[in-house]
């Protein structure tokens, strides 16, 4: 017994030693780029974005160490706020980039996920394992076609596919019970409230940093930079990502009570801000989550609903229409009923037979960093920045065969979730709602990458938790 016990001492010691040289090396790193970039006048902006980008690891490490039930809160808070970060510093500097180091600290702190996966990998469920294998598999293939064509925009792409999967392995290795996943959910409506205020302020108003940055990107298909003339993108890089996770957050915060944030008053805010928006994609996952729970949960859960339902149509009808820039907005929300005179939905049609067709003549796929935010980063011209159908994405990155393995793993998530709601186990309705809402927003976008497969897939995780065995309580 005393050699047991002395040996768990030294493994405690061990790792203890191991967190102390990663936070010495961390600071020294720091010190150093402090040092050699402080002399060079022309690296001032790199430095302060690598000052940052160090700052937010070492507080990563420490919650990580030190309180990791609250690790998955600050990281989804470090994906919401980075976008901003990098504007505010543009502005300041008047120097704006394509290209930010800032862009990469919601990668780099999501990856700190891996100590704990590689950690304790044995204890993965085989079902679980076997799906990631999959998915790893089709990324290696598709990394190691695209990196050979378009090199380090394969490597952004690659980490926008495997930070989300990540999760997955995070959280059913992690041995959290229902109160921090309670945590991490209401940590999410929190974080979608104050993206909501501060939209609501930047249509009003518009703060000189943002309207900076719209003037420079040149992104004019959201609107002239004018208050109350644009589509608001908060403290996101766009307006479409801004839909996406007000829309997601609205859903959770009307079907589950206990992770809703400041009542009434935030589910209002969010719908609020989700309308300035103008991101239809947001509305049709809220709208498709909430009912795939309304169908999966008790009587007493659908009245809750129902009601939640009443509040939101009666202050779109009598407040809303009052408020400034309402008439813009209620144009574009007119357009659900007419999608046939719609010109966005005409071009998603255009563009989906284009790809087919493609992808016929090329069922190998074109590998990682052939299309999305990475292929910004190469200079070939056989990429696409925008895809507009998530399907198609698959089949056109990963080829046929990956693509399909990746797809019957949706398939498969979908049907498994189906049969645990109806045993109404833990978060099973909440992650059979996002796998519904998943399968039908691939008709529009690639979701599982970047910050929308990182919320998606932390939901659906739920469900597979090992403590999500437990009844749920309605």
């Amino acid at each position: 017994m005393d050699k047991i016990l002395g040996l768990s001492r030294t493994s405690a010691s061990i790792r203890e030693v191991l967190r102390n040289l990663i936070l010495v090396a961390a600071v020294f790193i720091l010190c150093l780029l402090i040092g050699i970039s402080g002399s060079i006048e022309s690296l001032h902006m790199r430095l302060l974005e690598g000052t940052i980008l160090l700052t937010s690891l070492l507080i990563a490490f420490q919650i990580h160490f030190k309180k990791p039930q609250a690790f998955m809160s600050y990281a989804l808070l470090i994906w919401a706020i980075s976008p901003e970060m990098r504007r505010i510093l543009d502005w300041s500097f008047h120097s704006y980039t394509e290209t930010s180091i800032i862009s990469l600290i919601p990668y780099t702190v999501s990856l700190i996920m891996l100590i704990p996966v590689i950690q304790n990998i044995k204890r993965m469920d085989s079902r679980i394992g076997l799906m990631l294998k999959i998915v790893g598999a089709a990324l290696l293939y598709g990394f190691g076609i695209g990196f050979l064509k378009y090199g380090l925009s394969s490597v952004f792409d690659l980490l926008n596919y495997v930070v989300p999967f990540l999760v997955v392995a995070y959280v059913h290795v992690s041995n959290f019970g229902r109160k921090v996943h309670d945590r991490w959910l209401r940590s999410f409506s929190i974080v979608a409230v104050v993206i909501a205020v501060y939209g609501i302020y930047q249509y009003m108003l518009l703060p000189p940093w943002d309207h900076f940055w719209m003037i420079s990107s040149e992104m004019n298909s959201i609107g002239p930079a004018e208050p109350q003339r644009f589509r608001v993108f908060s403290l996101l890089n766009s307006p479409g990502p801004t839909g996406l996770f007000l829309g997601l957050a609205l859903a959770i915060m009307t079907v589950h009570k206990k992770c809703r944030a400041f009542g009434y008053f935030g589910i209002l805010t969010v719908a609020f801000a989700l309308l300035l928006t103008l991101v239809r994609v947001g509305w049709i996952a809220c709208v498709l989550m909430i009912l795939a729970y309304f169908f999966q949960s008790q009587l007493k859960s659908k009245i809750q609903l129902l009601f939640i339902g009443i509040v939101l149509v009666l202050a779109y009808q009598f407040i809303f229409p009052v408020l400034p820039g309402s008439s813009q907005v209620i144009s574009r929300i007119d357009t659900f009923s007419a999608l046939e005179e719609d010109h966005s939905f005409k071009e998603r049609l255009t563009f989906a037979s284009h790809i087919f067709s493609s992808i016929l003549s090329n069922p190998l796929g074109m590998g990682l960093g052939s299309s999305g935010l990475g292929a910004k980063l190469t200079q070939s011209e056989d990429v696409m920045v925008v895809f507009d159908n998530g399907y198609l994405n698959l089949f056109y990155t990963f080829g046929l065969v990956f693509g399909l393995a990746i797809f019957t793993i949706f398939v498969y998530i979908l049907i498994s979730l189906y049969k645990l709601s109806k045993s109404e186990k833990m978060y099973a309705s909440l992650s059979f709602a996002a796998i519904c809402a998943i399968l039908f927003l691939l008709l529009a976008s690639n979701v599982l990458r970047g910050l929308s497969g990182f919320i998606l897939l932390l939901i659906i995780s739920l469900a597979y938790a090992p403590n999500s065995l437990i009844r749920e309580e309605v």
